[in-house]
């Protein structure tokens, strides 16, 4: 009989409570100062500022980077924000253009801001490049995510060739995550100290 304790999936719920618990250990002041040079230099990142259209994401939860400088970014560099909205009956992420910050977004799934329903939908195939959330990296390049499995489902769909990038403060860095089949590395991740490439 195997150990379902030791499994994969155990493994992965365990470490999701430690890295929030993590991140929220940091001294405010730490914090801030990572997510500044986080957003400072994201948009240096491999095929950034060349991108059409970039995947964001909201910060949802109190342990995730606030991403939402990066909306501002995206729009001054011409760019097309895209951001994901859940859809509960076919369980996988929708994505939007959102064009402005106040009129575009509405409380969704747990209060999470969404794109509205006026908003235009993208296909994933028009995505030139990802931010992709986690609550943890390892030098490998793979991510935890929070397990309900979106951006597993979403990231194939996006071309091979639109940079998958994540930020992450310095807590959120392990040695090796425990990974399954299913479990696809991002490009790079980059961290106030670091690129991992």
């Amino acid at each position: 009989m195997t150990d379902q304790t030791d499994s994969p999936r155990s493994r992965k719920r365990a470490l999701r409570r430690r890295m929030v618990a993590s991140i929220l250990e940091l001294a405010p002041e730490e914090r801030l100062r990572q997510e500044q040079v986080l957003i400072e230099r994201c948009p240096t990142l491999p095929g950034f500022a060349e991108a059409s259209s970039v995947l964001l994401y909201f910060p949802a939860f109190p342990e995730e980077i606030d991403t939402r400088p990066l909306f501002d970014v995206v729009r001054t560099m011409g760019g097309q924000a895209i951001y994901p909205r859940v859809d509960p009956v076919e369980k996988r992420l929708r994505l939007f253009e959102v064009v402005s910050i106040a009129e575009d977004l509405t409380p969704g799934t747990l209060g999470i801001l969404e794109p509205a329903g006026h908003c235009r939908e993208v296909e994933p195939g028009e995505i030139d490049w990802v931010l992709v959330p986690g609550l943890a990296f390892d030098e490998r390049r793979f991510r935890l995510g929070r397990g309900a499995g979106h951006y597993d489902r979403l990231l194939p769909r996006v071309p091979a060739t639109s940079p998958k990038w994540a930020i992450a403060l310095e807590p959120q860095i392990v040695a090796a995550l425990p990974s399954e089949p299913h479990d696809i590395p991002v490009d790079g991740v980059l961290t106030p100290s670091r690129v991992i490439e």
